[in-house]
């Protein structure tokens, strides 16, 4: 049986920083075999072929404990030999327990009947329970042992309801196959071949499952690294993917007997490989730390950003992960990375799109420093353009936003309610609006970062001011005046003193009534005041001139700077084509006369010359 339970281990150069370690554990080898070693309380049970002076009819393996020691996960105290009441001719195995560890199923050799010596010796696999005398006792044989195979290298799952084990029965596809019994009630029923791909041609040893759940198993089988290795076998729904775990769990010779301890990134293997003590050796495996840095930064300037919260958990387990605040260089150094491992990294920072990634080990072992690049958030703006001094809007303005921090400049034009929107702006870069409309421009509307609530989800919202339009100033086309019959075309003369030998004087201190009463007395007492006021009344549409006249047409009012029209003087009844452009406010005032044929006629305040225009 030492074909299924001797076998050796290469070198391992720790030189530089390595994925895995594998350590002989040299303070429990011997020159003879030491083989399959199991997680057992705080130390390990292994088997040993080395005669024990305390047990002179101990011809073959002895069950022994070691201790772990508090200075490291691969250093033990000397192993001793587990009270027991075993038979003293026996071959063990690797000890498989139940959950609560008070029965273990183990591998003895069958008792060869007296009357059958020609017979070859087989494997079977018994129960042993814990007594009060804290000593492992031998109570039953598994039903589905036989003297005609092997049955042997047991493994019970996580709930002791399924038994994994090796043998040659028949049904199997050739050598030793790794197959599994379910408990049923107080027994085990029928043993179940795994089939393909975990068997194959070859032998097929020493099952365990992983914390990950994986099937990890040991083959002879083509393809490998030596002569017996280590394989992993994955099940993704129905089917099996298998995997040789390399070096340095395999090397040319044998490696057998892979297990895990509780947190599945340490366990131990049994190998012959180069180097060992002995013909078998127990070696210490461990995953190994990464040294790792983890940088934030801007992605837009690659400026570090302290303060960002990272957790980092494993990818494999429901567990809480670790959590970090960025230090003051916008890094952080997790300890705890290990390889062989994939890790959820999580990344906030206010402001900013949360970050997050699934990252193998060996990517963060590949850079001095990992940098986590963060997306400042993005906030929409709302506004609208409206001029300066009121609620009108202004359609169709031009809108530029202008990025203070980078340069670029962006546009859009308001619709038709005076309304725009710029998308996707980012946080923490200083901004400007400015909007333009013909000549005009408003004022610099600022959006500096601090400004900005980037952790909102309402738009930010502004409002523009554009000056108001300069008045736009009518244009007299009263072309049926026979007095007013200028063209409008023609080149205006600038008007900036109304009138130099004014008729009806100055009247600031009249109203609409009081100017009218003023003409009236003037028509009554002057006969060429008359013939004026009765042509201009005419002109305006009126049959019987200044006679149909009355209060209720006169108004005060302000004429807008830069009018065109006819001006008419009173001294001579003088008409000239004229643009205003008055230098005072008080040049502006008038009293506006309203026609009966649309066009309408002004008095100015100032020294009562005519200014006429027309309303259509």
């Amino acid at each position: 049986m030492l074909l299924f339970l001797s076998l050796s281990l290469t070198a391992f150069s720790q030189a530089e920083i390595e994925e895995v370690s594998v350590t002989n554990l040299r303070m429990l080898n011997t020159p003879s075999e030491d083989f399959v070693a199991v997680p057992y309380g705080d130390g390990l049970l292994y088997n040993t072929n080395v005669k024990d002076n305390k047990c002179d009819t101990c011809r073959f393996q002895n069950l022994r404990f070691a201790q772990l020691k508090a200075d490291g996960d691969c250093s033990f105290g000397p192993g001793e030999v587990v009270p027991n009441n075993f038979s003293t001719k026996v071959n063990f195995g690797a000890p498989t327990f139940s959950p609560d560890g008070k029965m273990m199923v183990i591998s003895q050799n069958n008792a060869r009947p007296r009357k059958q010596k020609d017979r070859r010796k087989t494997m079977k696999l018994s129960t042993a329970t814990m007594s009060a005398e804290n000593s492992w006792v031998v109570s039953d044989d598994l039903p589905f042992n036989s003297l005609d195979f092997e049955t042997t290298h047991p493994f019970l799952s996580a709930n002791g309801q399924t038994l994994y084990f090796s043998s040659d029965r028949p049904g199997g596809l050739g050598g030793m196959d790794i197959w599994k019994a379910n408990k049923e009630g107080d027994t085990w029923g029928t043993p179940i071949n795994l089939g393909a791909p975990i068997n194959s041609a070859a032998h097929e040893l020493f099952p365990a499952i992983g914390r990950d759940g994986a099937m990890y198993f040991s083959s002879a089988r083509a393809g490998g690294m030596g002569e017996l290795d280590i394989y992993k076998g994955t099940m993704s729904g129905s089917a099996w993917t298998i995997t040789n775990l390399g070096a340095p769990f395999n090397s040319k010779n044998d490696d057998l007997g892979y297990v895990e301890n509780a947190d599945g990134e340490s366990g131990y293997l049994t190998s012959n490989r180069d180097g060992g003590q002995g013909k078998d050796d127990l070696y210490c495996w461990k995953v190994n730390k990464i040294p790792v840095i983890l940088a934030v930064e801007d992605a837009t300037n690659s400026k570090r950003l302290p303060g960002s919260k990272i957790s980092i958990t494993d990818a494999s387990i429901a567990a809480k992960g670790l959590d970090f605040i960025a230090d003051g260089d916008g890094s952080a150094q997790p300890e705890n990375i290990k390889f062989r491992k994939t890790y959820i990294i999580n990344v906030e920072k206010e402001g900013y799109m949360p970050w997050s990634k699934e990252v193998e080990a060996k990517e963060l072992a590949m850079v001095s420093t990992y940098i986590v690049p963060l997306t400042p958030r993005a906030y929409t703006l709302e506004g609208d353009v409206k001029e300066l001094g009121s609620e009108t809007i202004v359609p169709g303005s031009k809108i530029v936003l202008h990025n203070l921090t980078t340069g670029e400049k962006r546009e859009v034009i308001a619709g038709a309610d005076g309304k725009f929107t710029f998308d996707n702006i980012r946080c923490f870069e200083d901004y400007e609006l400015i909007a333009y409309k013909d000549d005009r421009e408003s004022e610099k509307f600022p959006l500096p970062a601090t400004m900005i609530d980037c952790a909102g989800d309402k738009p930010t919202k502004a409002t523009l001011r554009l000056p108001a339009p300069p008045p736009v100033a009518p244009v007299c086309a009263c072309m049926n005046a026979g007095m007013l019959s200028l063209p409008v075309d023609a080149t205006p003369k600038q008007i900036h003193t109304l009138g130099s030998r004014p008729e009806f004087g100055n009247s600031h201190a009249l109203d609409a009534i009081g100017f009218f009463n003023k003409l009236k007395k003037r028509y009554d007492v002057s006969s060429r005041d008359k013939a004026f006021l009765d042509e201009l009344f005419t002109t305006m549409g009126y049959a019987n001139g200044f006679a149909d006249a009355s209060a209720g047409i006169f108004s005060d009012t302000t004429i807008p700077n830069g009018m065109t029209g006819n001006m008419g003087y009173t001294k001579r009844h003088r008409i000239q084509y004229v643009q205003l452009n008055a230098k005072r406010d008080r040049d502006l005032v008038a009293f506006k006369v309203a026609s009966a044929n649309g066009c309408d006629v002004y008095f100015m305040k100032t020294c009562g010359n005519l200014f006429f225009f027309c309303n259509n």
